[in-house]
């Protein structure tokens, strides 16, 4: 059999080449497998230098048979790929390093495992993801639950203080009318500090209901004509009496008289507080307001000489429940300046405060409004007045005025008696209660108008929401007025055409 040996030369540039550089090993086998020559290095697999260890590695292999066999490791712990080729008459045995193969798979392994790692953390990450939205939505719904529940309770709170407030007020003055014609000062006296304590309970109430409403969004604005002089008549009336009790001056004036377009009540709210909170902290001297419309802006700068604050205690003065240490004792659930706040800027409009340390502090009350030419009004005459309310009080009270103005006036409590009185007395005017015990007036609007019901009708509520107010024009009603009712606005909406 011949026996072909790789020459010098060539095995030379093989181990300089091939061998050293990349660790390989190849070995001329005989049939029978004995080593006839050994090429390359491998002592770096543990093979020793006549490689007579290849002899045991090949046992059992078909010597005509090529074949591969990867990763066979060696004593010293590398790795080899086993090439065994045969090329007749030679048998070859290559192995070539498996290092970067296996530093290869170990990277891919790595990698595998990190994506798995990552793929599992992914999941992990959607699991909370999914549990966070569903305890969003769940929150969302108790948030939306607490927001609907607190909804009904200031509707609820509105109707439950509103009606019996305007009932009381309603009455003080059909009482102020006969004690004045009985020339009774003293009772007129006593009626007045009645009057001041139930506009009092009311300004704290309704504070407390408007804080919530703001907060909610739900506040509405019923703007309407008012003069100037007629809001500075209403608030000398309201503190003139209070000023003297405290041996204080309260003066009240108007640079020059204008008829604006504004919400009257709230407009007074942001007033009267204002003006409380001067006679409150004012101990000798006086509190004036003074009144100012200008290139559509309405100014009201009340100024007091109490004992002026400090730059950080008029910086803190708008927070709610907040009150100087110094006035702790002073009344007050410290809400008066931080809803008079909220509400001038719910109306466009912003407070100024200017103080002094012991010279007195000024607060200016700025918002924009128009200024608007006299309302046509109906000529005043006789008008027939169906009053629709379930509260036996109002309809007595609401007969009681407007009798006393020459109306002709007839009263339902419920839907049946509307639609009944509506047909036999063709009233021009219907006073509508939004809230009639389980039935609610827009029906009743609703009803009365497909019967061919052409009369003017005011609905009335305790609720000062916008929905409210809405959905009774959207039922057919001309007007919306709040309560407490405020009569003599009350009468210029049913004269209104």
């Amino acid at each position: 059999m011949t026996i072909y040996h790789v020459p010098d030369v060539v095995r030379g540039y093989l181990n300089e080449v091939w061998f050293e550089q990349r660790a390989l090993c190849c070995v001329l086998l005989s049939h029978d497998g004995q080593v006839l020559q050994f090429l390359g290095d491998g002592s770096s697999f543990g093979i020793s230098a006549d490689a007579h260890e290849m002899t045991d590695l090949v046992a059992g292999l078909n010597p005509q048979e090529d074949l591969i066999i990867p990763f066979v490791q060696f004593a010293l712990g590398r790795a080899a790929h086993l090439h065994h080729v045969y090329r007749a008459p030679q048998r070859f045995v290559v192995l070539f390093a498996a290092d970067n193969t296996f530093a290869e798979i170990g990277a891919q392994q790595q990698l595998a495992n990190e994506l798995a790692l990552a793929n599992v953390r992914q999941a992990q990450t959607i699991a909370a993801l999914t549990q966070a939205q569903q305890l969003l939505r769940d929150s969302e719904r108790e948030l939306k639950r607490a927001h609907d529940l607190k909804s009904l309770f200031i509707s609820k709170m509105s109707h439950e203080f509103g009606t019996p407030i305007t009932a009381v007020l309603g009455r003080m003055r059909l009482l102020e009318g006969v004690l004045e014609q009985n020339q009774s000062a003293p009772a007129i006296e006593h009626l007045n500090v009645v009057r001041r304590g139930v506009m009092h309970l009311h300004q704290l109430v309704q504070s407390v209901l408007d804080e919530a409403r703001l907060e909610q969004g739900t506040l509405r604005l019923e703007p309407t004509r008012v003069s100037l002089s007629e809001l500075i008549q209403d608030l000398s009336e309201l503190f003139s009496a209070t000023a003297e009790e405290r041996s204080l001056r309260f003066e009240a004036a108007v640079e020059q008289d204008y008829l604006l377009w504004v919400d009257p009540l709230r407009v007074k709210q942001v007033l009267i507080n204002l003006v409380s909170n001067g006679l409150k902290y004012t101990h000798e001297g006086k509190v004036s307001l003074y009144m100012h419309w200008r290139d559509g802006k309405l100014t009201a700068n009340v100024t007091d000489t109490g004992p002026g604050m400090t730059r950080e205690q008029a910086a803190s003065l708008f927070r709610p429940f907040k009150r100087l240490n110094e006035r702790a004792s002073a009344s007050g659930t410290g809400l008066g300046l931080a809803i008079s706040l909220d509400l001038a800027r719910h109306m466009g409009g912003e407070i100024e405060v200017r103080s002094t340390l012991g010279e007195g502090s000024s607060f200016i009350f700025t918002m924009p409004c128009e200024t608007i030419g006299a309302a046509e009004l109906s000529p005043t005459r006789s008008q027939k007045v169906l009053i629709v309310d379930d509260d036996t009080d109002i309809r007595e009270l609401l007969c009681a005025v407007l009798e006393q103005d020459g109306m002709v006036v007839s009263e339902a409590s419920n839907s049946a008696q509307a639609q009944e009185r509506f047909k036999m007395s063709a009233p021009d005017v219907i006073l509508l209660d939004m809230q009639l015990g389980l039935e609610h007036g827009t029906n009743v609007a609703k009803t009365l108008r497909k019967l061919g019901c052409t009369a003017r009708i005011v609905a009335l509520s305790a609720s000062n929401s916008g929905e409210t107010s809405t959905q009774a024009l959207v039922a057919g009603c001309d007007a919306f007025l709040s309560k407490p009712v405020d009569f003599t606005r009350l009468k210029e909406l049913m004269q209104e055409r």
